[in-house]
């Protein structure tokens, strides 16, 4: 089944949706905004399969809140940096958070709770 695309809708929360993708992009953006940028380190950190994170990261590449740029120390790899757009959507991580506090405790919270961190 083919999923309905929101991107004409007049509701600005539906085609907020249509840019972030699912849920995936948002866990991806907020190890964006904590200062995460290799393929490697979302990996590790969501515990992600592979092909899951290239079609989410060419997905946020795609929408212009993550920037693909070449590294130094082999042509091949990349690193995904937040755009503009990409640290304007850390007060949505941040709404997330308190109310995922409020309403969704957990019994041990993880330290990478915070959004507050400098994206770079």
């Amino acid at each position: 089944m083919k999923r309905k695309c929101f991107n004409e809708m007049a509701c600005p929360i539906a085609r907020s949706l249509e840019k972030v993708g699912e849920w995936w992009s948002i866990l991806i953006l907020r190890d964006a905004a904590l200062g995460k940028t290799r393929f490697d380190e979302f990996q590790k950190s969501l515990g992600i399969g592979s092909n899951t994170l290239t079609r989410r990261l060419n997905w946020l590449v795609a929408q212009g809140l993550l920037e693909r740029r070449g590294c130094g120390d082999r042509p091949s790899r990349h690193e995904y940096v937040l755009t503009a757009s990409g640290r304007e959507f850390q007060p949505v991580l941040q709404a997330f958070l308190a109310w995922g506090r409020k309403h969704a405790p957990a019994r041990e919270e993880a330290p990478r709770d915070s959004t507050a961190a400098p994206a770079r």
